[in-house]
């Protein structure tokens, strides 16, 4: 366990509902698969309560194994692209799925990118992006991409979900959100999409990102996380 996660022993839990009311749900990724590990269950939830569901992948992940002579980038990244819809399919069907596709470890961050992140983002959503404090380049962009566009933005609120800042010692405030049993099952499955990821289907690159049995487990069976959710002016 970390910090992290020991603090939120504390933590409110929140349903889908009290979480969302009537607003639809913008999910920002910043890769091919923080989609499903960070808001999955809510997002069938949401999908299920009849919240309109919008899910935005801002970078195209194509350097999870930058060594594999089979697996060039520009094929992982088309595959990556597949298992984001294929999850998307599980998890909110009619949802509205956004491909970026910028480079992996390349999310920009400038006032162009959030003009046209902007305009994905409905009226009176709530807005998840990945946290700020996640110790990878296009976590902490991402986040400063929503808060760009929050600035501007008086009908939307913001909140952020941690990946792999949650297994650090850092503490913010948070809530835990209540996931209904389908929504866990429905997690599962789509996790199981991003095989790229989740799997050795890249057999050709042993220092290639694969996310461990152990993370894997903790994701489908933690509860998902918003942090600090703020209506912006």
């Amino acid at each position: 366990m970390s910090a992290f996660l020991n603090a939120l022993d504390t933590a409110r839990h929140l349903s889908p509902a009290e979480l969302l009311g009537d607003r639809p749900l913008v999910v920002i990724a910043p890769h091919p698969d923080d989609e499903t590990l960070g808001c999955g269950a809510l997002l069938f939830d949401a999908a299920q309560r009849g919240n309109a569901c919008h899910i935005v992948c801002v970078t195209d992940g194509s350097r999870s194994h930058p060594n594999s002579r089979t697996w060039p980038a520009d094929r992982i990244a088309q595959v990556r692209q597949e298992e984001l819809r294929a999850a998307c399919a599980i998890l909110a069907p009619a949802a509205t799925v956004s491909w970026m596709g910028h480079g992996d470890c390349r999310a920009p961050d400038d006032a162009q990118t959030a003009t046209i992140l902007d305009a994905l983002i409905p009226s009176n959503a709530l807005v998840l992006a990945s946290w700020a404090m996640d110790p990878h380049i296009d976590h902490r962009r991402v986040a400063s991409l929503a808060q760009r566009v929050a600035a501007d933005r008086s009908d939307i609120t913001v909140g952020f979900y941690p990946i792999w800042g949650r297994f650090t010692d850092l503490i913010a405030p948070a809530d835990l959100i209540i996931a209904s049993h389908p929504a866990k099952s429905a997690k599962r499955q789509a996790l199981a999409s991003h095989r790229t990821q989740m799997t050795r289907l890249i057999d050709d690159d042993p220092a290639g990102f694969v996310m461990t049995d152990a993370h894997q487990a903790h994701f489908l069976s933690h509860p998902e996380i918003v942090i600090a959710l703020e209506r912006h002016p």
